[in-house]
C-alpha cells in the first residue's frame, strides 16, 4: 500500500463526500491520478513556516 498524499481541490466534485474548491483531500497517488489528470486535484504545497516569529515570552534565557 502506498503512502497518502495531501491534495488541494481545484474545482468542486463529489467523491466519498462533496468537496468544495480549496478543500484538502488525503489520497494515495494511484487513487488521485485520474483526478489530477482531469484538473480536479493538485498536490498541496506545504505551508511555509514563519522563521521571523518572535520567541515566546516564557522561554528561558
Amino acid at each position: 500500500m502506498s503512502s497518502k498524499v495531501i491534495y488541494t481541490v481545484l474545482r468542486s466534485h463529489e467523491g466519498d463526500k462533496f468537496y468544495k474548491e480549496g478543500d484538502k483531500r488525503e489520497l494515495s497517488a494511484a487513487e488521485a491520478k485520474h483526478l489530477v489528470e482531469l484538473g480536479v486535484l493538485a498536490k498541496a504545497e506545504p505551508t511555509p513556516q514563519n522563521k521571523a516569529a518572535p520567541a515566546p515570552k516564557n522561554k528561558a534565557r
